[in-house]
């Protein structure tokens, strides 16, 4: 099965995740995230213009569709809509696994023109909805878990026809996500949308110049809106001020820069637009749980016994 063995989530500027999930003939991926993989333990910040469903294999973890909060355990499964911004932190940091299924509408209701895609999958897509959530308790869940498993199954073993069985089991999941849309569901307002560029805007910002001392005045100005119009937008969109996200961007670029070796603490704090080593230890802890040098310290002793491992049983 292809497995997404990356050690860090690729976003563009405004965050759109790069990668493609699937092809334009077949739009479905299926990931296997193991998080002992991640750079920073967890995957980060992220937007895609595709679907998610998501359903955790082992551990517990913590996922943030924009402004909602969902903890999620063993069994659990997720739905994220499409174009929202979106994290998902394992609660033992570093230490979980989970399945993601990423696709587009296209692969259960045809092209944009069709009937299906017209009354099935565009309210959802359109709507309000932000995401939903199946415990074990849940009636659906277990009919849900089972077409995920054997999508993966499926995905995995390529036997012929497996693009049409994946799609059945993919749009018996969609009817129970339109069973759980409220009536009325609520159209995106303007305000909403208006939010959400804005807040790209200033990221796109905050990540070109990161490495700078920012003020919050710099980071509003790029964005064309005034400091308080921004603070309000980044609590409306994802729930955070706009310096608590610049601080974690720069957090998660001084844990690739502490990689390498030939770089002082001092160095990896100013490279990342840290006005002081402790300032930068203080942050690094909140967010990594330890200092950036015990950080160093256990990846060092992590390639340790990678070698070693290499040595006694690969070689």
């Amino acid at each position: 099965m292809e497995r997404l063995r990356a050690t860090q989530t690729i976003v563009d500027g405004s965050l759109r995740e790069t990668k493609a999930h699937g092809t334009e003939g077949f739009p479905i991926g299926v990931y296997l995230d193991d998080f002992a993989d991640f750079e920073n333990g967890y995957i980060c910040w992220h937007w895609h213009e595709e679907v998610q469903m998501t359903m955790i294999i082992e551990g517990s973890f913590t996922c943030q569709v924009e402004t909602n909060e969902i903890c999620l355990q063993e069994g659990d499964i997720v739905f994220i809509n499409s174009g929202l911004m979106h994290q998902i932190r394992p609660c033992r940091r570093a230490q979980g696994k989970l399945y993601s299924f990423i696709w587009r509408g296209e692969l259960i209701g045809g092209s944009r023109n069709t009937d299906i895609y017209q009354e099935c999958v565009a309210p959802v897509l359109n709507g309000g909805l932000s995401c939903l959530k199946w415990y074990s308790t849940d009636p659906d869940h277990d009919r849900m878990a089972a077409a995920l498993r054997e999508v993966v199954r499926l995905y995995e073993g390529k036997e012929p026809a497996y693009q049409l069985k994946i799609a059945y089991q993919i749009a018996g999941s969609w009817l129970c996500i339109l069973s759980r849309l409220p009536e009325g569901n609520p159209v995106v307002t303007a305000e909403s949308a208006r939010d959400k560029q804005r807040v790209k805007a200033a990221i796109q910002y905050m990540q070109e110049h990161y490495q700078e001392q920012l003020r919050l005045d710099d980071i509003a100005e790029a964005a064309y809106i005034s400091r308080s119009e921004l603070c309000r937008s980044f609590q409306r969109t994802i729930g955070m001020t706009p310096m608590e996200f610049l601080m974690q961007y720069r957090i998660r670029q001084s844990v690739v820069l502490l990689r390498n070796k030939d770089l002082r603490v001092l160095d990896v704090a100013e490279m990342t637009g840290f006005c002081s080593p402790s300032h930068f230890g203080s942050y690094f802890h909140r967010y990594m749980g330890c200092t950036p040098r015990a950080y160093r310290h256990q990846q060092d002793r992590s390639e340790k016994n990678d070698q070693k491992y290499d040595k006694e049983y690969c070689l």
